[in-house]
């Protein structure tokens, strides 16, 4: 037997409405945490992306070895025109007329006594990683100083990126200041300061490895420049030690670069977690690689000159 039951209309509608109502009561209530929930995502996500590498690169072998009197102590300084013979030849001499007027530290290899770390290392990724920290990305790149103070460059070591403006300035009162540079993918730079002048120079292309700023009248002033299109690389502190923040999670892989060797180590790979700092253990520039690999001449003085 068949029942049929009958419903009241009205009742139906009501019922409908109450549902209706809930529903957009959930909705709107639910809304402003869901829209909190958008609002903190990217925050979330992007601390959760990003590490850092930290280090040391320091020295091994026997610190009292007389092959490292090539690259430390003390040069004197001399003052006094040069022979005709010697500025035709470009030969730095001691002319009977000159005299000593000061010593300046040989800054080639600084390795400090208590840590044995090296100071002015180059540690870097070779190529930019798939993603940038938006810090990096939104800051606007300030420009870098370099001075000439008569039988030096300061710094010694400097990380540019491409399209960063590196000013010159020479801050001697009375003597000229030659800055000479030559990149392997951008126009070459050679210009002579008068005292207290500034220039400027923009590379646009990345370097392999560090390239030289150098003085074609005082052979002791170099600087290393090394021009990257990212903001991952660190020069070493006077204890060696270096810290590279913001790189993106996963695997990396390093480089390590001194004027004595060129590379210390070439591929070195890390891995960067999320949030945390990778400690790399100390990177090791020997005496037995000083000895087969070095590419420097040792100075014995230094001669300005024009009083």
């Amino acid at each position: 037997m068949n029942v049929l039951l009958k419903t009241d209309p009205a009742m139906s509608n009501r019922r409908l409405d109450s549902l209706v109502g809930l529903a957009a009561a959930i909705i709107l209530c639910g809304l402003p945490a869901l829209l909190a929930a958008d609002e903190t995502q990217p925050a979330t996500a992007d601390k959760a992306a990003w590490g850092s590498v930290s280090g040391r690169v320091v020295f091994e072998g026997d610190m009292a070895n007389p092959l490292l009197d090539r690259f430390r102590g003390e040069i004197p300084v001399y003052a006094g025109p040069r022979s005709l013979l010697a500025v035709e030849r470009n030969v730095r001499v001691n002319p009977d007329n000159a005299r000593q007027i000061g010593v300046e530290i040989n800054r080639t290899l600084m390795i400090d006594k208590s840590t044995r770390g090296i100071k002015n290392a180059f540690v870097y990724l070779r190529k930019a990683p798939d993603a940038i920290h938006p810090r990096h990305s939104e800051k606007e790149l300030e420009d870098v100083n370099i001075v000439s103070r008569l039988t030096r460059f300061v710094p010694r070591s400097r990380v540019v990126q491409s399209g960063q403006t590196v000013q010159f300035r020479n801050l001697s009162p009375n003597y000229q200041a030659n800055f000479h540079i030559v990149p392997t993918g951008d126009p070459g730079f050679n210009q002579w300061l008068m005292p207290l002048q500034r220039s400027k120079w923009t590379p646009r292309r990345a370097e392999r490895s560090p390239i030289r700023l150098q003085s074609d009248i005082e052979e002791m002033a170099t600087c290393w420049i090394l021009v990257l299109d990212h903001p991952y690389a660190a020069v070493t502190a006077e204890d060696g030690s270096f810290t590279i923040p913001d790189l993106p999670v996963g695997k990396h892989r390093l480089r390590v670069w001194h004027e004595t060797i060129n590379y210390v180590e070439k591929f070195i790979n890390v891995t960067v977690e999320a949030g945390k700092t990778t400690n790399m253990p100390n990177c090791k520039l020997t005496l037995e690689q000083l000895r087969k690999n070095m590419n420097f001449n040792p100075f014995k003085k230094i001669q300005i000159d024009h009083e």
